[in-house]
């Protein structure tokens, strides 16, 4: 069993980096640069094999080996600080955080326009028109949301390759997560397109994020000083999603806050019949979505000590 001080510092060093730098928006961020070498994969195995569910796993894992792999070696000889850096890039907890205060300061001084404009660089629902509680509702769900996705997830890929691998292993867990939900970001349609290449991609993220996602509930009822109430909202609504996971921590969110998210949203191909999450209020304020943020960093505060106390006891 490998030490859990390792595992310590390549958290420290990550969420240092990234509350330092943030997310830089750069063509050549790692996560653009395996986006622009997945759609080369795609391109390929598609003439090779077709757009059947079989090309799309093989494609699946000629775009997740190479990187996996090279992230392995590089931190073989880089070490903690190596596996840090590959940490960093996979998180996103103060763009998450930016993102949300773009859309919060427009509503703090009555610009909603602007606010929905801000809106739509995060979510895929039209934002044209909204009020301020639908696009404070929209902000705070997709923070409960990409809480899993773009932070507590990579954290638990890392501590699982420390685990079987070490340091080393460490960063393979990270890189593995970060390249196996681009994959679905790219792939995971349900179009003609990806219907069945995209399958195996959207399936296996599935999979990656099931237990973040319980465990990420679990965190948030404990960061919200209502742990019952967020727990039997998030349970209640574990099903209430297309996704397996998503609504895990939105309906998280709802119990913790105390408001009512979800129900019928409007995406450019239509309207989307949701169920609604939680039985708090409907009217939402600016507040509530500062309260979300603040929510979300305790929420990712839990669950990184809660991953280190577990590594301690093992």
């Amino acid at each position: 069993m490998h030490s859990v001080h390792n595992l310590i510092l390549i958290f420290l060093i990550g969420f240092l980096l990234d509350v330092l730098l943030g997310d830089p928006h750069s063509r050549f961020h790692p996560v653009v640069l395996f986006g622009n070498y997945a759609r080369t994969v795609e391109n390929f195995v598609r003439r090779q094999l077709g757009s059947s569910v079989f090309s799309g796993l093989a494609a699946w894992f000629c775009a997740v080996l190479p990187p996996t792999a090279l992230a392995f070696l590089i931190t073989k000889y880089g070490g903690v600080i190596a596996a840090g850096i590959f940490l960093y890039f996979a998180i996103a907890l103060r763009s998450l955080l930016d993102h949300s205060a773009a859309i919060r300061v427009p509503l703090e001084n009555g610009d909603t326009e602007s606010a929905n404009r801000a809106l739509a660089m995060i979510v895929s629902r039209k934002t044209e028109g909204l009020n301020e509680s639908e696009t404070v509702r929209g902000g705070i769900e997709s923070i409960g949301e990409n809480l899993i996705d773009a932070v507590t997830s990579a954290c638990f890929w890392c501590a699982a390759g420390y685990a079987l691998g070490g340091v080393p292993g460490a960063a393979a867990g990270t890189v593995l997560l970060r390249c196996l939900n681009t994959l679905d970001a790219c792939w995971g349609y349900k179009n003609e397109r990806y219907l069945l290449f995209g399958r195996a991609a959207a399936r296996i993220d599935d999979f990656a994020h099931w237990i973040p996602a319980r465990l990420t509930a679990l965190a948030i009822a404990l960061a919200s000083g209502h742990p019952v109430r967020t727990l039997r909202c998030a349970w209640r609504h574990r099903h209430d999603h297309p996704s397996p996971n998503s609504c895990w921590g939105m309906a998280a969110f709802a119990g913790a806050l105390g408001v009512r998210l979800g129900g019928p949203t409007l995406y450019p191909d239509g309207m989307e019949e949701y169920p609604f999450w939680g039985d708090g209020r409907s009217e939402l304020k600016a507040s509530d979505l500062s309260a979300a943020e603040r929510l979300a960093l305790r929420s990712a505060l839990i669950f990184v000590l809660f991953i280190w106390s577990v590594g301690i006891w093992l």
